[in-house]
């Protein structure tokens, strides 16, 4: 078995990530990201400059889809799977994780298929990978502070993030404690 390690990047620096990325599509820290919408959209405007972002909605029972993944990106093809029960709530706008899980896929896209300069690397799982270094952290990570941005975050508690954003509970509640952790530094 082994893991996967990435060039290290820290909260702060993916979070100024994820902020120019909503601005550059035009969204405010108060707007709710519709992430099926947004894939349809990065669809778009990627090829309108000649690029590729390419998703496939898959039946949850597909072969390439690991035990309980939800979705992954290749990282050779840049190619992002998804289950369709993951799409199907990312649609309803349902409190569930489905649009975390959209654009956690979203950031391995963005953060480690994309850039020229980042290398995925596999390590045995005795070596320890710290937090920043791991792709999956950065990934969620870049999905917390995309969807529920920090500079609006700060002021609310985790009811008030989960209707705002409509995202899971659990994501709200996590999205309030490290913003707590990290405001009592």
């Amino acid at each position: 078995m082994s893991k996967t390690r990435v060039a290290p990047m820290s909260r702060k620096d993916i979070r100024n990530y994820a902020n120019k990325i909503r601005t550059l599509l035009g969204y405010d820290i108060t707007d709710f990201i519709h992430a099926p919408k947004l894939f349809d959209a990065l669809s778009v405007i990627f090829s309108e400059e000649g690029l590729e972002f390419d998703y496939r909605i898959l039946p949850d029972e597909d072969k390439i889809f690991e035990d309980k993944e939800e979705a992954f990106t290749d990282m050779s093809s840049g190619i992002i799977y998804i289950k369709e029960s993951v799409m199907e709530q990312a649609c309803r706008r349902s409190f569930r994780r489905g649009a975390f899980t959209l654009i956690h896929e979203l950031g391995h896209y963005l953060l480690h298929y994309l850039q020229p300069d980042v290398k995925l690397s596999r390590v045995s799982d005795d070596v320890y990978v710290p937090p920043y270094c791991d792709p999956e952290w950065q990934a969620d990570t870049f999905a917390s502070e995309f969807l529920m941005p920090f500079e609006m975050c700060k002021t609310l508690n985790s009811e008030d993030i989960r209707q705002m954003y409509h995202v899971s509970r659990k994501a709200a509640e996590v999205r309030e404690s490290k913003i707590d952790e990290e405001l009592l530094r």
